[in-house]
């Protein structure tokens, strides 16, 4: 309640526009009934637009065979409802509550858990450009003060007081023993180390990320297959190597969850040790080889997606939305890729490219485009207009003359404006954003 109170206040003064979104778990009985008529009556008192759903967390758990914890399948169903409502409304920004203890807990957590840099380095305080959290930096005592010198009615979930969750076991007993017997400011230092290493993990992603560029590491036409000169990855230092090879895997053939340390370590071998030639198996049946002085990644029959730059699974993925601003990168984890956005400084210098051939690329007119601009996958009833028609279609249809399998559809990056579809990454922009004589301003959006 606290952060919807905080945004009220400020609603105002940066004309902000809320919606309140309350996803009804459906693990507390009565309780999460009373607690989301509880959000519901204090949004219409407000006069801020509520928007509720319901899921059977028991329900999905059964489904899944017990692999995820009921706390992942939440967390998952949780985002899923934000992303989704966010596409609807044409949100910019999803604010989440997390707040300073929040924080240590996660930090905690995966030490616990084994986790390398991306997991201890906790949460982010602005993440892929939508997420964010504005108490972040602040306590759990303050945030209660704040409450109570403003008679501001608020419910605690009494499942935090269930042992049963890790969280809760490192909240309840972990750290008040940490308090108690080795540092009294343990939360502090741990959002202090959170601070740190999110600095540290920018850097490393962002030398990757030239590193990738310098490369063109784009699959082959066979076999979704990447190839890399051994000579270039040697000459990286140890951190950047071990970084590059955890966001190869991640970006063109493993879900993050699947890499281990154990899998990076097992490339590393390959890669600097004393065999001109070897190879390894990985999850997935993916294939790493080395051959005298080449390196190849490729996973054993998969399908690749030939329009475009990027390789798809056979697997669905699930529905994605990244509120897109110029300039910025966003990692779009769903797919594994990379979106890059710039505008092209002197328009008067700018050479026509042919914009109708397909590629990762594509510049188009930004005063054309109906704001906001968000990147997502495919939406029932979608409408694109392709570049040199006068009419619009169906998406669908557009899928189905150019013979894209169905299974394939899900994972195509579209950029959208508030109207409809404007580009079809990999395949063709739209004619109602596309550059004339009189374009004053070029954008310039690029999936890697």
């Amino acid at each position: 309640m606290a952060l919807l109170q905080i945004l009220i206040l400020l609603s105002s003064e940066y004309n902000l526009f809320l919606t309140v979104a309350h996803l009804n778990h459906g693990i507390r009985g009565q309780e999460s009934d009373i607690e989301e008529e509880f959000v519901r009556s204090f949004c219409k008192e407000k006069g801020i637009s509520f928007r509720g759903r319901r899921v059977d967390l028991h329900a999905l758990r059964r489904k899944n065979r017990g692999k995820k914890s009921l706390e992942d399948i939440g967390r998952e169903e949780r985002y899923r409802f934000f992303a989704s409502l966010a596409s609807e409304i044409g949100a910019s920004k999803i604010a989440l509550g997390h707040h300073r203890e929040d924080q240590a807990e996660t930090v905690l957590m995966n030490l616990l858990r084994g986790s390398g840099m991306e997991g201890i380095k906790g949460m982010l305080p602005v993440r892929e450009m939508c997420y964010i959290r504005p108490l972040l930096e602040i306590s759990r005592k303050d945030i209660h003060k704040f409450l109570s010198s403003r008679n501001i009615p608020f419910l605690e979930d009494s499942s935090n007081n269930e042992n049963m969750y890790l969280r809760n076991k490192i909240r309840h007993h972990l750290i008040p023993i940490l308090q108690e017997q080795y540092n009294p400011q343990i939360v502090d230092s741990l959002n202090r180390i959170a601070r740190i290493l999110q600095r540290e993990d920018k850097y490393l992603k962002d030398n990757v990320y030239v590193i990738l560029q310098d490369l063109k590491l784009f699959p082959s036409s066979k076999n979704g297959e990447i190839e890399i000169e051994l000579d270039k990855v040697l000459e990286l230092p140890e951190a950047i190597k071990f970084r590059l090879i955890k966001t190869l895997l991640e970006r063109y053939f493993l879900s993050a969850k699947r890499i281990t340390s154990k899998h990076i370590n097992s490339v590393m071998n390959l890669i600097t040790g004393m065999k001109p030639h070897g190879s390894i198996i990985l999850p997935e049946d993916i294939c790493v080889r080395r051959v005298y002085g080449r390196i190849t990644i490729k996973k054993n029959n998969r399908t690749k997606f030939s329009k475009g730059s990027f390789a798809i699974e056979k697997y669905d993925v699930e529905k994605y939305f990244y509120p897109v601003r110029i300039p910025c990168v966003i990692e779009i984890k769903e797919i594994s890729c990379i979106l890059k956005t710039s505008f092209v400084e002197d328009v008067s210098e700018f050479h026509a490219h042919d914009l109708s051939k397909e590629g990762n690329y594509t510049y188009f007119d930004y005063n054309k485009a109906q704001m906001p601009l968000v990147v997502r996958n495919r939406r029932e009833g979608d409408r694109f207009q392709p570049l040199g028609m006068t009419g619009t279609k169906k998406l669908k249809t557009y899928f189905i003359d150019e013979k894209i399998p169905l299974r394939r559809r899900n994972f195509i990056p579209l950029l959208a404006d508030r109207h409809s579809v404007i580009w079809i990454s990999g395949m063709r922009l739209s004619e109602r954003v596309k550059i004339d004589k009189k374009t004053s301003k070029i954008a310039k959006i690029e999936i890697i």
